[in-house]
């Protein structure tokens, strides 16, 4: 597969070509040795280098060899990450009306997309969930009901998988959506990968009308690098979708990233499905590592690339382990008052995989943790997400919120799942929890 972007910069560097144009280093070293190379390969949207909202050149021919790889009906390169693919995801389907079911594991990107847009979310709780009743699984029949409840719907938003590596049943969710004729839209930043794997578990394969993929999070693409996929389902234009990302987007899009991208394209089609099924082998063997030292860790069967360990019942905090991994020369993904989060990729290498094996072996397993948990519930939505936002605000103490409507949204961050949003009534069960988590003070309407 040619990588078209790429060799553009490449060749334009080989010319030696004299750079009057953006950015202003002119491809020279400024920032120090490490960084020569780099700028050379940085550049904008110069003759021939194509143009990223209005592409017909290079990046459309790259994005083609990307919609090919995935299977979907196109595939759109976003080098704002998947939060502007969800701002354009959810500015598609209001055109039809303000009403979004969602997930309430939904990351703080959707939530800000719903103030910017004045989208009102219909909250799904997670049926199976964590201590705070976020993160969890969303089931088919919880999803229906919502329906029910709501005919003026205009979408279905589900997070698969979510911050912890759970995936609820899309292919179910997907023929619930598509028997009231409502769209699913799946942010699935965590789940790239989940194309090349062997049972292949990607969303655009098993329903949805459209998703977007966070390509850093799991492929070796540069931060920022994501895609924006649609359907065979998806009604929307490449074109319209492109005029709604540009509104979102910057004009100079990072030509950096979009190398990355087009690159990966490579990567995709020659590499990625031998290697990820080598990764399932060493997830195996640190699964099988875990079990001998009695270390209990999430089952995520379909992300199996997040190993997901319980820290309370070995006897620590998640924060506590942290730290202790951090000693072996490991820094995690992800770590809260109960669980450290692993990412795992093929590019790890032995050595690295022997500071996890050192750490396994060498932890200590104490006595488990056993905290008052707090049942979440949802609270009372009394203002839309926008209309709380534009009020004017109080900061009050925490200890004295209950009763009050919220004037920001909370969350655990990461993963940025909200405990409360804009527009909320703060609830006895919220407060504890924001007194839990460290929070003292919160905006509160007046």
């Amino acid at each position: 597969m040619n990588t078209p972007i790429y060799d553009f910069v490449k060749e334009l560097n080989e010319n030696n070509v004299s750079r009057f144009f953006m950015p202003g280093h002119k491809g020279r070293c400024f920032l120090g040795i490490e960084f020569e190379q780099l700028n050379k390969y940085d550049i904008t949207e110069i003759t021939g280098a194509d143009a990223l909202f209005v592409a017909d050149g290079i990046i459309d021919e790259s994005e083609k060899n990307a919609t090919k790889l995935f299977g979907s009906r196109e595939t759109i390169y976003s080098a704002g990450g998947s939060t502007l693919c969800i701002q354009t995801m959810l500015s598609l389907v209001k055109m039809k009306g303000k009403k979004i079911i969602a997930g309430r594991n939904a990351h703080m990107s959707f939530i800000n997309s719903c103030i910017l847009l004045g989208l009102q979310p219909i909250w799904v709780l997670p049926k199976v969930s964590d201590k705070y009743g976020v993160c969890g699984l969303i089931t088919a029949d919880q999803i229906e009901e919502k329906i029910k409840q709501n005919p003026d719907a205009v979408a279905v938003y589900i997070t698969a998988p979510d911050y912890l590596g759970n995936v609820c049943d899309i292919k179910q969710i997907s023929k619930v959506c598509d028997r009231y004729g409502v769209d699913l839209l799946c942010d699935n930043a965590h789940g790239a990968y989940l194309k090349f794997a062997d049972d292949n578990k990607h969303p655009l394969d098993l329903g949805v009308t459209m998703c977007c993929d966070s390509a850093h999070k799991t492929l070796p693409v540069l931060t920022g690098g994501a895609y924006l996929h649609l359907s065979d389902k998806c009604k929307y234009a490449k074109s319209e979708v492109k005029n709604i990302m540009n509104m979102f987007g910057s004009t100079s899009p990072s030509y950096l990233i979009l190398q990355s991208l087009d690159l990966c394209n490579w990567y995709l089609e020659n590499r990625a499905k031998n290697e990820y099924k080598q990764i399932k082998t060493v997830v195996k063997q640190i699964k099988d590592r875990l079990k001998s030292k009695n270390i209990p860790y999430l089952e995520n069967e379909i992300d199996f690339c997040k190993i997901t360990i319980d820290a309370n019942k070995i006897g620590y905090t998640g924060d506590k382990l942290k730290s202790i991994l951090y000693k072996y020369g490991i820094e995690c993904e992800y770590s809260n008052s109960e669980y450290v989060v692993l990412l795992i990729s093929p590019f790890l290498q032995g050595p690295d995989y022997n500071n996890l094996f050192a750490f396994i072996d060498d932890i200590k397993v104490k006595k488990e943790i056993f905290k008052n948990k707090v049942t979440y519930t949802l609270p009372e939505v009394v203002l839309s997400p926008k209309e709380a936002f534009e009020k004017d605000f109080e900061i009050v103490n925490v200890e004295e919120s209950q009763g009050r409507i919220c004037a920001q949204t909370i969350s655990l961050c990461p993963p940025g799942v909200p405990v409360i949003m804009c527009g909320e009534k703060i609830n006895n069960n919220v407060k504890k929890i924001l007194k839990n988590s460290g929070n003292i003070y919160i905006k509160v309407v007046k």
